[in-house]
């Protein structure tokens, strides 16, 4: 992350001070955090709304409306960063060449040994019910909107904030598109399928 150098002049108005303050509150409730969180969210929301004031354009929106953008794509950053190391379990990191005990006192071996050939392959889904899984996958994604399934594509390969950047929409709606996709596999009843993001 590059380090501007902010300008003494610049200065948030009231509401824009408010709106920092009430966004790093609703964060603070949220995934993880803790109302102790409030106080270093709000100075990280405050610090990205400063440097991205340059970027500003009165002829494209209000000042207003553009702080607010600002502060809702930044909490959605730290959201999806907190949501990512609470995934993480902790941040805790093995080696798969690390000793670890073996079957039937085989004595030690190397932690990749223990692991089966595909180790993202569900262990608990045998191959009908796999297999039945990809035609219902298969069957919503064919009913959704040619829009929406060019967007399970580009999902299935990216995150959203990639997704975001390379066609150039907000993170907003992406997770806009994203919601109504998941919608679909809802109502197919696809439901625990989904991922937990």
């Amino acid at each position: 992350m590059s380090h501007q150098v902010l300008s003494q002049e610049v200065r948030l108005d009231r509401f824009e001070e408010w709106l920092i303050r009430r966004k790093a509150e609703q964060l603070a409730s949220k995934a993880g955090f803790t109302m102790n969180d409030a106080e270093d969210i709000e100075q990280d929301l405050r610090l990205n709304v400063l440097q991205r004031l340059s970027g500003f354009d009165q002829g494209q929106s209000s000042r207003h409306t553009f702080v607010a953008m600002v502060v809702r794509c930044r909490a959605a950053t730290i959201l999806e960063h907190q949501r990512t190391a609470k995934r993480n379990g902790g941040g805790w990191l093995l080696s798969l060449n690390v000793l670890v005990p073996g079957e039937d006192d085989d004595g030690e071996v190397e932690f990749h040994e223990t692991l089966g050939s595909d180790v993202r392959r569900p262990i608990d889904r045998d191959d009908q019910e796999r297999s039945d899984l990809a035609a219902d996958v298969a069957h919503v994604v064919a009913s959704l909107p040619d829009d929406l399934r060019k967007w399970c594509a580009v999902l299935a390969e990216r995150n959203v904030s990639d997704a975001a950047r390379e066609f150039g929409v907000s993170r907003v709606r992406v997770y806009q598109i994203k919601a109504q996709i998941c919608a679909a596999f809802k109502r197919a009843g696809l439901e625990g399928y989904l991922q937990k993001k």
